[in-house]
């Protein structure tokens, strides 16, 4: 046997110890992508969901923002600021003023985690057909109130706020699987 052969003999194969190492490396490797690719995973779900949450917030402030702009009378009798959470509203009722051709009242609440949007007018039992306002009242007292819509118009809302007297400030509280966003809107009703 040459000495070429007898070097490529000996060196078949790894030792038991370079593949120890070896595989080590390798897990190591793994263990470090796959980490890698969960965080990224994780953070992106995080931030579908904040995103969802904030749009939901968006979509109901718009609504609300149009609506409580036109109003021409606000209902609910509203705290100057949030520095008491006895005397913040939760919810809000005004005097429509989309709606010239009638009478009619908007009511945003919260039950559950949904944001409703009910419109509420009041007549008098002697001509149902005309609407009146909420306060006036008859020789047989005040009027009555019917709900003549209600719809979910946002979800994921666990908390809204409504305060101040001039400017209404509103505060909603959304959360969703954990994560929870809060935004804040400032709304400046232009014909009270």
């Amino acid at each position: 046997m040459t000495t070429l052969d007898k070097i490529l003999k000996n060196r078949l194969g790894f030792s038991l110890a370079e593949m120890i190492i070896s595989t080590f490396i390798g897990v190591l490797i793994l263990i470090v992508i796959a980490t890698t690719f969960s965080l990224n995973e994780k953070t992106l779900r995080k931030a579908n969901l904040t995103a969802e949450l904030t749009q939901n917030a968006r979509v109901a402030l718009d609504l609300m923002s149009r609506e409580i702009r036109q109003a021409k009378n606000i209902v609910t009798t509203l705290p100057v600021d949030n520095s008491n959470p006895a005397t913040v509203a939760h919810e809000l009722l005004f005097e429509d003023g989309h709606i010239t051709s009638q009478i009619q009242y908007i009511r945003y609440y919260s039950s559950g985690t949904e944001l409703w949007r009910q419109v509420i007018v009041y007549y008098f039992d002697v001509d149902p057909a005309i609407y009146v306002h909420f306060d006036d009242q008859n020789a047989f007292g005040g009027p009555t109130a019917t709900t003549t819509d209600d719809k979910i118009i946002g979800e994921d809302i666990t908390q809204m706020d409504f305060y101040g007297p001039n400017i209404i400030n509103v505060d909603l509280i959304l959360q969703k699987q954990g994560e929870q966003e809060q935004i804040k809107s400032i709304i400046n009703p232009r014909n009270i």
